[in-house]
């Protein structure tokens, strides 16, 4: 669990930088937000946008544990590969946005932000595919050893 919280802990400064980048948007993109694109008003506030993004993430790890959880490791390392693939996939979705289409208008900063967001998705991705270990089971510290008797075995 110790590592699990570093890598969460990582998450949310991954997160707050991703949020205040991303707030840090050029002119026009903050007048096409206000007027044009209201759906995006989450990425004028720094906190709004940091929280979104962090939530995302703690989905994405907590889908990656509980497959480490209930499955094999070889299980394991497919599903992390599957979504490392897809991790790349959506930073590259993200380049072609950034350049092709309006948000080419929207400040470095912004863009900076949405690729950190995919930085932040590769990392827990490798930190599954390399982490195996599998975590104890509470409960079987609970179980009564087979060697205690009780007063009805000795009869």
């Amino acid at each position: 669990m110790k590592n699990a919280s570093i890598l969460i802990l990582i998450q949310a400064v991954i997160a707050l930088l991703c949020g205040i980048l991303m707030s840090k948007m050029s002119f026009v993109g903050r007048m096409g937000i206000q007027f044009l694109h209201r759906d995006y008003l989450i990425f004028k506030t720094w906190w709004k946008t940091a929280l979104l993004i962090l939530c995302i993430q703690l989905i994405l790890i907590a889908i990656m544990m509980l497959v480490r959880y209930f499955s094999p490791v070889k299980t394991t390392k497919m599903v992390s590969v599957l979504f490392l693939v897809l991790g790349v996939i959506g930073a590259y979705a993200t380049y072609i946005d950034f350049t092709t289409t309006s948000h080419k208008m929207m400040k470095g900063s912004f863009h900076s932000g949405g690729y950190l967001f995919w930085v932040g998705w590769i990392i827990s991705c490798i930190y599954f595919l390399f982490w195996n270990k599998k975590p104890k089971l509470v409960l079987a510290d609970l179980t009564v050893p087979s060697s205690a008797t009780t007063e009805n075995d000795k009869l």
